[in-house]
């Protein structure tokens, strides 16, 4: 991470550097690299030093982030420029950054990660007031945030999406998202050891060496595929792989160095194009929620739901899809008969 004088921030680098040494994920680290810069932009419009701060100057920090512009103020009501959640990744960042520091003999990290900690007492929280209101009980250093549901595409949307592919391999991808609700970091991980399709399954194998930086985050498990998936992949194969030596399923065909792993950026500017195609955005994520949603609301059981999907536990699949809109919320209260019910109170 570069500082305004064009040299490398020695205390953000060596947080950074630490968190690649743990193993956290490319994405993550690329996160708190972002939020550090936001932090010590912060610290230097201020004249600040990053080892001579107090809490106070973290409270003004999380209303930087919140504000339209440097020099506005952000007025009750007024929309403000970052999200609550945004602000609170970044909070979070800041105090992992000083309680690495705290953990190497800096005084004031240590200070402000206990006061993070404690919060102010029983009456005022760590940061209070930036969130413009909340529980003296919230968790300290966060504002309150509207939990949203996962956002998920129709039936209609996805068969458009695949429709729109002109290449075998990104016809395979998607259509392979769709069908099974992988992320896209472990269809990129995929090699063809994995390709059990005479069983008419995909092996999920978490891999720590992909050459793309894919990350195969999640459990060890499988994934159930249809014939007609099966068949696209033979075609895939077939046709435009033909005689490539390569381990890894999708690879680069047209671009870049032929034979190479596909990477991420790859997959992102292949759904800027299909973006352009079908009319309407998507994130490929998404596929993973529509796969999660469509299998709740024909009741699949929510244990072999988060089997399918190879999440840790059965409450992590819980936490993020046990959601309601109003439509899935008309069906509940009808199959109930808690309409037919009420009605007869009108």
């Amino acid at each position: 991470m570069l500082g305004a004088d064009g040299g490398e921030v020695e205390p953000a680098a060596g947080f950074l550097r630490y968190l690649h040494r743990i193993e956290r994920s490319p994405n993550t680290v690329r996160a708190y690299a972002h939020d550090l810069r936001l932090f010590f932009q912060f610290l230097d419009g201020r004249g600040l030093v990053w080892d001579a701060v107090a809490v106070a100057d973290l409270g003004d920090f999380a209303a930087w982030l919140r504000r339209p512009a440097v020099n506005v103020l952000l007025l009750p009501g007024a929309q403000p420029a970052r999200a609550a959640s945004t602000t609170n990744r970044a909070l979070s960042t800041v105090m992992g950054f000083y309680d690495f520091h705290a953990r190497h003999g800096v005084p004031v990290a240590a200070g402000l990660v206990e006061r993070g900690r404690g919060g102010w007492g029983s009456y005022r929280p760590f940061l209070y007031g930036i969130a413009g209101g909340g529980s003296s009980r919230a968790r300290a250093g966060r504002l309150r945030t509207v939990r949203e549901l996962p956002k998920v595409l129709s039936l209609e949307q996805i068969t458009a999406i695949i429709a729109a592919q002109q290449r075998l391999r990104d016809r395979f991808l998607f259509a392979l998202l769709a069908e099974t609700g992988m992320r896209v970091s472990q269809a990129l991980g995929l090699r063809h050891e994995d390709m059990r399709t005479w069983e008419r399954r995909v092996e999920l194998v978490p891999r720590e060496d992909n050459v793309n930086g894919a990350r195969g985050k999640g459990a060890r498990g499988f994934a159930l595929i249809s014939d007609e998936l099966v068949r696209l992949h033979a075609l895939y194969m077939a046709e435009e792989y033909g005689l490539i030596d390569s381990d890894y399923v999708f690879i680069n065909l047209w671009a870049g160095e032929i034979g190479a792993p596909l990477r991420y950026g790859a997959v992102d500017a292949l759904v800027r194009r299909t973006r352009a195609r079908v009319g309407f955005d998507f994130r490929p994520h998404m596929f993973r929620h529509t796969f999660v949603t469509v299998a709740q609301r024909h009741r699949m059981p929510l244990e072999v739901i988060s089997k399918a999907v190879c999440h840790a536990s059965v409450q992590t699949t819980a936490d993020i899809y046990s959601h309601l809109d109003a439509e899935d919320l008309r069906a509940e209260l009808e199959a109930a008969g808690m309409l037919d019910r009420m009605k007869d109170l009108v």
